[in-house]
């Protein structure tokens, strides 16, 4: 059934005003000033005006191509954008073990995976063996063009009109394979087919205010002025992908994660410049409905409705690909889509990470630089590498137990 896309009823958006409201109230993580327009509006401000809606349903506004960010892309990155109908066509629907292609076109499209049961069980499933790296896994001469930076498979570009002046630009990047990381020489583990990576660059009144951009579950936030801008346009930001997981940095180097000692990383340097604005897929989105760029209901966007996941089930034991590791088996299930990445959020910031205990969303305003010989700055974790001799250097790194003391002072300066 197609919906038509003139945002929520009055009767929805009061009751979305106070979910909304109850989330802020729980978050102690919730953003500073300029936020405090967006919060009052979420709280029910009675200044709550019909024309506080300033994106109209299928209509991408000419500041978010604008103020696109790009990506650089790992100089030896193997697993290249993909275009996510070509993905599709390798793909088969799984449900509980059971293939369910009855009635489903095949090769599949994005149509027929909007005609899918709505359920999170059901999986997108290799239709051949994707272990041996086909084309259509490593998105094989899909790299940028070297003058415009044109990726010949399309982004995926979602605009959420938060209200009372703020707009939501959700930029995302899609691969059809994700590298698990290696953990002290072992791996990778984690893999997964499908990946959906993310920025979301936040506006008010039409000016970009602050990104954030995913990695692992998690990620990180920036005041747009933080943010290094592509040489000739200091309009556009420049994000860092990760080597292999597509994590999304803001700078070149190593970026430790999850884990101390500096023992999972990932890796970003200034590899070929992705520019997404060149070649996306424009949606409009109200918390409801999905509309595509130029229309006005969702029969072309419903492919966006799928819970599923975008990739196979986590591999079972007993499959030869499979591999075990105390940190994590080899082959994982595949990740859900870009509707299900909390596309209403209110704060800038995707989920806390799990030592998150408070929640807490911080935009940083200075840029954390990376660490490592591809770093391009220092930051208090680079002073810690140039420290000499070198065995006083080792010490204070083990003293601070791999970086609390340069978390304090990202937390007090940052």
């Amino acid at each position: 059934m197609t919906s038509t896309c003139f945002g929520w009823a009055s009767g929805a958006r009061s009751l979305a005003l106070v979910l909304m409201s109850l989330v802020l109230i729980s978050s102690s993580g919730a953003e500073a000033s300029p936020m405090e327009v967006f919060k009052a509006w979420v709280t029910g401000s009675a200044n709550t005006q019909a024309d506080d809606w300033s994106v109209k349903p299928g209509q991408i506004p000419d500041y978010v191509l604008k103020y696109a960010p790009t990506v650089h892309l790992y100089s030896e990155e193997v697993y290249l954008p993909c275009d996510v109908r070509d993905f599709v066509s390798h793909m088969y629907p799984v449900m509980d073990g059971k293939n369910i292609t009855e009635g489903i076109n095949f090769p599949m499209t994005l149509y027929d995976v909007g005609r899918l049961p709505r359920e999170e069980n059901v999986f997108l499933t290799s239709t051949d063996d994707f272990d041996v790296d086909p084309d259509w896994i490593t998105g094989r001469g899909n790299l940028p063009d070297i003058e415009t930076g044109e990726v010949p498979v399309p982004a995926i570009l979602i605009v959420f009109d938060k209200g009372d002046g703020w707009v939501d630009s959700f930029w995302f990047y899609f691969y059809a394979f994700n590298l698990g990381p290696f953990v002290m020489g072992g791996g990778p583990y984690g893999n997964h087919i499908g990946d959906w990576e993310h920025s979301i660059l936040r506006f008010y009144k039409g000016e970009p205010h602050s990104l954030w951009m995913s990695a692992h579950g998690g990620g990180s936030g920036f005041s747009f002025k933080a943010l290094e801008k592509k040489e000739g346009d200091p309009n556009r930001p420049v994000i860092y992908s990760g080597r292999g997981t597509h994590a999304n940095y803001g700078s070149a180097g190593q970026h430790s994660h999850d884990l101390p000692f500096r023992m999972l990383s990932d890796f970003t340097d200034r590899g070929p410049l992705w520019d997404p604005a060149k070649n996306y897929l424009g949606y409009t989105y109200d918390g409801t409905t999905v509309c595509g760029e130029g229309d006005t209901t969702d029969v072309n966007a419903e492919w966006l409705y799928f819970p599923g996941h975008w990739g196979d089930d986590k591999l079972p034991p007993d499959d030869p690909r499979q591999h075990f590791h105390p940190f994590e088996w080899r082959y994982i299930e595949g990740p859900t889509g870009p509707l299900w990445k909390h596309l209403d959020r209110t704060v800038v910031c995707q989920q806390p990470k799990w030592y998150n205990y408070w929640g807490t969303c911080r935009v940083r305003n200075t840029l954390e630089y990376g660490e490592g010989v591809e770093s391009e700055g220092y930051g208090c974790a680079g002073v810690l590498d140039h420290i000499w001799p070198s065995f006083l250097g080792s010490f204070v790194r083990l003293w601070f137990w791999g970086g609390w003391f340069c978390g304090f002072v990202d937390w007090m300066w940052g």
